[in-house]
């Protein structure tokens, strides 16, 4: 190919570049529920709008929202600005359960569209309804997550966190099956290291790490069913004011630490 011919190519798809656009929400395939946004981004653009299903109503999108990842990214770098987003509040409920087409418009020309899947409560708009669940092993294994719903979003919302750890030891930490926290204690002058962990069975376990020339050995520690055999333990190696309780739910929650060493 001459030069002439490519330089020729360059010059063409200069304007497409200038104007490339996304529609990201909502992305074709997407599964979509509850009030959210439609957006995305476009370099340069006039009256934006989007239709739903071909029905011929346009929706308008307010344009010049920051977007400084696009930039970043490598898109929209002839702008002096960030300010190519653009954006509209919207219940997914109101199109309905089912597959819908989304097609977005700039001065009534089409610039993007996409394919997407809508589910609702029953209802497009779910009011009167409450819950609270636990969601375990999520986001990683060993955490778990609180939803509740939320009337105004249309969504279960974290509400609670409670990942594997390890955490600090603390007064008034609570810790469930298969989380642990760490901490350190002096004791006789030197510190000591341990950490209490809940395990898959809801006992307290814990665990020394002792400095070298520690005046003394201490055995394995078993675990334990409840707070007072734990506190039972100590008490049998003169120890005293430590205080931590098992829970319904086999979490554990930490009183307070030993103040007698």
């Amino acid at each position: 190919m001459s030069f002439f011919l490519r330089l020729l190519g360059f010059m063409v798809l200069l304007p497409s570049l200038a104007h490339a656009a996304t529609l990201e929400i909502p992305g074709n395939g997407a599964k979509l529920s509850g009030v959210s946004v439609i957006s995305g981004w476009k370099c340069e653009a006039g009256n934006l709008t989007i239709v739903f299903n071909d029905d011929g109503t346009h929706i308008p999108l307010l344009y010049g929202t920051e977007r400084t990842d696009v930039r970043a990214n490598g898109q929209c770098l002839d702008n002096d600005h960030d300010n190519v987003g653009f954006v509209a509040i919207w219940n997914w409920g109101n199109l309905g359960d089912g597959e819908h087409t989304a097609i977005a418009y700039d001065d009534g020309v089409e610039f993007a569209r996409s394919a997407f899947t809508v589910t609702t409560p029953g209802v497009g708009f779910l009011t009167g309804a409450s819950k609270e669940i636990t969601v375990e092993d999520f986001p990683n294994p060993g955490d778990t997550t609180v939803l509740e719903w939320n009337q105004g979003t249309q969504h279960f919302e974290i509400v609670d966190f409670m990942g594997s750890g390890p955490f600090e030891c603390m007064e008034g930490l609570t810790l469930h099956p298969g989380e642990m926290c760490m901490g350190s204690l002096m004791v006789f002058g030197y510190e000591v290291g341990f950490s209490f962990a809940v395990n898959a069975d809801g006992q307290g376990c814990v665990e020394v790490d002792l400095p070298p020339n520690f005046p003394t050995d201490i055995a394995e520690i078993p675990c334990f069913n409840t707070g007072q055999d734990f506190e039972n333990f100590l008490e049998g190696f003169q120890i005293s004011g430590a205080s931590v309780t098992r829970n319904a739910d086999d979490s554990w929650t930490i009183n307070s630490f030993p103040t007698d060493l």
